[in-house]
């Protein structure tokens, strides 16, 4: 290899054709590119307070609002979004406090008074809330810059950090989607 090919790469952009199609079809392509998309259930027959929780190859796992949780479905307006005062100072420590799946991270009541607890999800440690996060942009880009936290799981294993989890096409297929 000589200097002349390190200072002016060339680059062959038509071997990247059919990916940068891909992105101009569905800006979200990157998503099912890259991430495992895990979805957690509402346990209660008459709710959809689903979430999702995409895991990165780096097993980090981005915690948000699943597509028929209802503060998408229904026209709520969002009052205030409150993060868990202990798991958001625990972040900068070095002792972190380990959450459980059931562990509340924020709750994020409506104008009309509602409540949404949202839950961890995964058996691990908040690393990162997104504090870039605020009514309009959890309503409007939820899949994107709308996540709510960044958890890193206990376990390596993808199958015990998500056991609570089920895959995109069982979540679509329980929810009539």
């Amino acid at each position: 290899m000589n200097s002349e090919s390190l200072i002016s790469p060339k680059y062959d952009l038509s071997l990247y054709k059919k990916i940068s199609e891909k992105y101009e079809k569905n800006s979200l392509a990157y998503l099912e590119q890259y991430y495992t998309k895990n979805f957690l259930i509402d346990s209660s027959e008459n709710t959809t307070e689903d979430f999702y929780i995409y895991q990165a190859p780096n097993k980090l796992c981005v915690i948000g609002l699943a597509p028929t949780h209802p503060l998408l479905l229904q026209s709520q307006k969002v009052k205030s979004i409150k993060f868990d005062e202990k798991v958001s100072q625990s972040i900068s420590k070095k002792r972190q406090i380990p959450l459980s799946a059931k562990s509340e991270i924020c709750v994020i009541t409506t104008e009309e008074g509602k409540n949404y607890s949202i839950k961890a999800g995964v058996v691990g440690w908040v690393i990162d809330f997104n504090i870039k996060l605020d009514v309009d942009m959890l309503q409007k880009k939820p899949f994107t810059d709308g996540y709510i936290a960044i958890i890193k799981p206990k376990q390596d294993d993808p199958r015990k950090a998500l056991n609570l989890c089920i895959n995109e096409g069982k979540y679509k297929e329980i929810r009539n989607l």
